[in-house]
């Protein structure tokens, strides 16, 4: 299974798709589809949510597609990464 850019460059072709595409078209079409963000799958995301406050509006090519979303992605893998002292404040506060 496809992740990341490859798994957004993939719902495109499946629907039969040339570039450019709207990302409202990719929302109308495919918003509650599940992307992986990384090849572990640990990360996912429903593709609406991806494109939530990030200011992209279409994709002129596959190239233009990895350049706005890579760090797109990078900073959303990023901000879903916790550490051990996380990860225990959690368990202690939900256990209050």
């Amino acid at each position: 299974m496809t992740y990341g850019l490859d798994a957004i460059h993939e719902l495109i072709e499946d629907s039969g798709w040339s570039y450019p595409v709207t990302v409202s078209r990719l929302e109308r079409e495919h918003a509650l589809e599940n992307v992986k963000l990384d090849e572990d799958g640990q990360h996912m995301i429903m593709v609406s949510e991806l494109f939530v406050d990030n200011g992209v509006d279409r994709f002129e090519s596959r190239e233009d597609l990895e350049r706005k979303l890579e760090p797109i992605i990078e900073s959303e893998i990023r901000s879903r990464r916790v550490g051990l002292f996380v990860r225990l404040k959690r368990a202690l506060f939900a256990w209050r």
